[in-house]
């Protein structure tokens, strides 16, 4: 893969220290003072830059570059205790800056870091600019599958040479004022992005091949004519043979593709409205193609899918550093994968990746009820914020079925904060079941106000 041309307002991001011991390191250095002045990072800047250790001189240069032209930055550099604050404010700076500055280089993109950050930047739509200091064969040499699919379709700027730094830099400036103004002007007229998986076709493929822009429709009725159905295994030996090249560009290694095919499967058969063991549904692979709002080409959907799903493996991973941060933007994929993984999650050991796991189930807009079931189980959460988030994700997405319980937890939770989240779940679900129950309830309350004042 080459560098392309395109428009900043991509989404991606690189990192930061190669380990704890790095960031022990360069607290130790700024307890000296250098560079502590600037350290105070805290609060949304217009960019964010992800770099590793190796990489500081060139970090500091670029931040004081940027800084003398009037854009504020967010950079780890005052040694921040390893550990969740650390983690936690890493994560919360990607999220909260306007722009994303991916320090590249051979050193960066091996570090675990760095991989969580491209991986929150990509899910949370941030505006990504890659800012190389070494050579793209170099980096990519050192690059995996993850980053590289995240980070593809971006322009990247050079900067090989310390004598060139300069010219390098007025290149990225201009491209981070045009984003910045973009962003200002969206603000102003209150332009909703479009949804994040339209955005997301490729433009690492060559585009003269016609297979790239063939729709799912007429690539079934190629391979399987008239049939409304196909076995898996045929469907994956058509596909692979009908796209060879552009998986040869996509994948370097025969995991990877397994890897996109464990993933594509489990998401057509999500799409399933009926019993087909091993059978592939013309309709799943249609609805597969168009369920984002914009109708893509079979291998442009399949994609941004692998894009997709790369950047989820990265941060739902029990290791990602930036896992908590990463979770609360999953809302907005319509994909049955992530719906399922956000699921899965409600099971985790941690309590706040549970309780924002409902939040962001909520926000897909999923009601089935798979969800709702598991949403209500999480309303016994031994944990009072999960059981909150469970109250109003219930309520968000008007689960008529939660109803009863919800009402026992509003009379009877020993927590203020979820009663209160219980009504006003209650409250979203409205109904009549809802409003006499509560109307019984605030009766009964007032009568034994009375007694008790009485007495």
């Amino acid at each position: 893969m080459g560098s392309k041309p395109s428009t900043p307002r991509a989404k991606q991001n690189a990192n930061r220290p190669t380990s704890t011991v790095d960031v022990k390191n360069d607290k130790n250095k700024n307890s000296k003072g250098q560079g502590s002045e600037k350290a105070s990072s805290d609060g949304p800047k217009d960019v964010m830059i992800s770099y590793s250790h190796q990489d500081k001189e060139i970090m500091a240069k670029l931040r004081e570059r940027l800084e003398d032209n009037g854009i504020t930055v967010w950079v780890d550099v005052a040694g921040l205790q390893a550990g969740v604050d650390f983690l936690g404010k890493i994560g919360q700076a990607i999220l909260d800056a306007k722009l994303f500055i991916s320090l590249l280089s051979t050193s960066s993109v091996k570090s675990k870091y760095c991989q969580d950050e491209v991986a929150l930047a990509y899910v949370s739509q941030k505006a990504i600019f890659p800012f190389a200091i070494h050579s793209q064969q170099e980096v990519y040499g050192c690059m995996g599958t993850g980053m590289k699919l995240q980070l593809s379709g971006i322009e990247w700027t050079f900067s090989l040479q310390s004598e060139t730094f300069e010219d390098d830099f007025a290149e990225l400036l201009s491209r981070l004022k045009v984003e910045l103004e973009a962003q200002k002007a969206d603000e102003k007229t209150d332009v909703s992005a479009k949804p994040f998986i339209s955005r997301q076709s490729s433009k690492t493929q060559k585009k003269k091949d016609p297979k790239v822009k063939e729709d799912a429709e007429d690539f079934w009725k190629k391979q399987y004519n008239k049939q409304d159905m196909v076995a898996w295994e045929r469907f994956k030996e058509d596909f692979s043979k009908y796209f060879q090249e552009q998986i040869a560009n996509l994948f370097t290694e025969t995991e990877e593709f397994d890897f996109l095919w464990t993933n594509l499967r489990e998401e057509l058969e999500l799409l399933n409205d009926e019993d087909s063991v091993d059978m592939l549904l013309k309709n799943n692979l249609i609805g597969f193609t168009t369920r984002y709002g914009d109708t893509l080409s079979l291998w442009e959907s399949t994609e941004v899918f692998v894009k997709e799903m790369f950047a989820i493996h990265e941060v739902f991973g029990m290791d990602s550093s930036v896992r908590v941060q990463a979770i609360d933007h999953l809302g907005q994929f319509q994909s049955p994968r992530v719906i399922e993984s956000l699921r899965d999650l409600l099971y985790s050991e941690d309590p706040n990746v549970r309780a924002v796991a409902s939040v962001s189930l909520a926000k897909t807009g999923n009601s089935d009820k798979s969800t709702i079931k598991r949403l209500m189980k999480s309303l016994n959460d031994k944990d009072r914020l999960v059981r909150e988030a469970a109250c109003l994700a219930l309520g968000h997405i008007k689960a008529k079925e939660a109803v009863p319980t919800l009402l026992r937890i509003w009379r009877n939770d020993f927590i203020s904060h979820v009663r209160e989240a219980a009504k006003a779940a209650l409250e979203l679900i409205g109904g009549e079941e809802v409003e006499q129950a509560m109307h019984i309830t605030k009766v009964l309350a007032d009568e034994i106000r009375l007694l008790t004042q009485e007495n």
